[in-house]
């Protein structure tokens, strides 16, 4: 009996000596004097759960779970209780160990920072924290998104002359050593997330043109953009000497980080031709490390995404539903849509009839699913354009004729004293203000024997005209005329005369009233 007891209080003692309650209600492990409401002394152990299933759902149990798979895979986290249950604070860290990508999904209507879902890339992990909040919220936030280095690198040198010439790819035979970067006929294949440092020295005899020059750039193998942070190196040959002078050797440099797999070159520009001399100049890419030297590079995790915008992982794109009046101010700058896409408004389908447009407004039924204001609108106005489709209000009939008459410009002179025809010269014109049909009325005496007169628009048609019906001389008739006549754009059109022999009028504009000629638009 004695020896149970003894037992007891030595299992007491051991287990008073690691952990402690303090007054206050902190708890201790291995420590009597706990600053917190758990103070542990010593290391932490948690769950470490490897996945190699393509799906897998986060659960109670989890607290670091490591992906191992063999294709893309989808992680779901657990719904968010409300009451009892809730698990607000707990934390989630999933690795990605391949070189596919991990999306963790948010259970509906749920978010992550707002987003349904995130991307875990190749070879990166992330930490989530639950809000204990339920519903469509951001129910889960990212503590921090980071990639873990692997010490990629790769140094590639020549083992033949190359000939290059403007638009060559620097193709280099030679891997001295490599890790985790792959290589092929001059093509470097680099990961998302990564941070590289990319240089390459060239050198070059053998110039096709005296003073000849070639400069070098790392660029985007698929579409031979060069990369924002390349610098250009040059090799050239010296001025004023032979062309086949060996030319210089500065560096193309580049600090990259792309954010998708990309493939990345060098590429050559400049004049003539030259050889890369085969037994000089290198191409390396390293991985960068990040700053706190352990090679994981930290994402700032307050990124979030609203008003518009969407988020994915890190990545925010356009798409989204405003969540506030939005003005962008262009402060005189152009804003360009271009592409072969279109602009819908109202709907997101292309409907029947507009395979060529390229703003589609959808109103439903609803009259008013467009307003153009610009100080011309006015009821019953009607948008016309003009030569260069350029669009003004304007009526499509001129109702009170007597309050809207236009009369000619100019000074009227005599054009009928000289030799018959066309094309005679009366000193006035008539100026229409914007395209479409116009009355025109006008009037005058002329006395005359047999003739025909008339006044007219070239390429328009007869403002007045008068035909020879007797032979004695006698007032021209009749004397007041109208017409309807039709202008395809606006401008000032001078008046015309003819006449259909030499006979000189005997007396010209004799009439009372005098000459008129008066026009009005009445409908585009």
């Amino acid at each position: 009996m004695s020896k149970n007891f003894t037992k007891v209080w030595m299992a007491v003692g051991i287990f008073s000596s690691c952990f402690a309650s303090a007054q206050v209600g902190n708890v201790g492990v291995n420590t009597p004097n706990p600053g917190s409401t758990m103070d542990i002394n010593g290391s932490v152990a948690a769950n470490y759960t490897a996945v190699n299933a393509a799906s897998y759902n986060l659960n109670s149990s989890n607290f670091h779970v490591s992906y191992n798979g063999t294709s893309n895979a989808v992680f779901n986290l657990p719904a968010a209780i409300s009451g009892t249950g809730n698990f607000k604070g707990r934390m989630y860290t999933i690795k990605n160990n391949t070189n596919f990508t991990v999306t963790v999904n948010s259970a509906t209507p749920e978010t992550i920072n707002g987003s349904a879902s995130v991307f875990v890339p190749a070879n990166q992990s992330i930490q989530l924290i639950n809000t204990g909040l339920t519903g469509a919220n951001s129910t889960w936030e990212i503590v921090s998104l980071g990639s873990s280095s692997t010490g990629d690198y790769i140094i590639v040198k020549p083992n033949a002359a190359q000939t290059v010439s403007t638009g060559s790819d620097v193709t280099f035979g030679s891997v001295l050593i490599a890790n985790n970067i792959t290589y092929n006929a001059g093509v470097f294949n680099l990961k998302a997330g990564k941070t590289y440092v990319l240089r390459c020295q060239l050198h070059a005899t053998d110039f096709s043109l005296a003073g000849g020059f070639f400069i070098y750039e790392w660029v985007d193998a698929s579409n031979n953009s060069v990369l924002p942070t390349s610098t250009t190196g040059v090799v050239d040959a010296i001025n004023n000497y032979p062309a086949t002078t060996i030319g210089g050797q500065p560096e193309a440099y580049a600090i990259y980080r792309p954010t998708v797999d990309t493939s990345v070159k060098v590429r050559l520009g400049g004049a003539g031709t030259a050889q890369l001399n085969p037994g000089i100049g290198f191409m390396s890419i390293t991985e960068l490390s990040g700053g706190n030297g352990s090679g994981t590079t930290v994402i700032n995790n307050n990124i979030t995404s609203s008003n518009g915008l969407t988020m994915t992982g890190t990545d925010v794109k356009l798409g989204g539903t405003l969540s506030q009046a939005t003005d962008i101010n262009n402060a005189g700058n152009n804003l360009s849509v271009n592409g072969s896409g279109k602009i819908l408004v109202g709907t997101n389908t292309v409907p029947a009839g507009a395979a060529s447009s390229k703003l589609v407004i959808d109103n439903g039924t609803t009259n008013g699913a467009l307003q153009i204001k610009d100080g011309t609108q006015q009821l019953g106005y009607v948008l016309t354009s003009d030569a260069n489709g350029l669009a003004t209000w304007s009526s499509t009939t001129t109702t009170a004729f007597a309050n809207n008459w236009t009369s000619y410009t100019g000074t009227l002179v005599n054009p009928f004293t000289g030799v018959q025809g066309g094309g005679l010269a009366t000193g006035i014109s008539v100026t229409i203000p914007a395209k479409g049909w116009y009355f025109f009325r006008s009037g005058i005496t002329i006395q005359s024997n047999c003739n025909d007169f008339g006044f007219y628009i070239n390429g328009i048609g007869d403002i007045w005209r008068t035909y020879c019906n007797v032979a004695d001389v006698q007032m021209m008739s009749p004397r007041d005329q109208n017409r309807v006549l039709y202008f395809s754009a606006p401008g000032t059109y001078p008046v015309l005369a003819v006449k259909t022999n030499a006979t000189v009028p005997v007396g010209f504009n004799i009439g009372n009233p005098g000459f008129y000629l008066q026009f009005v638009k009445f409908q585009n």
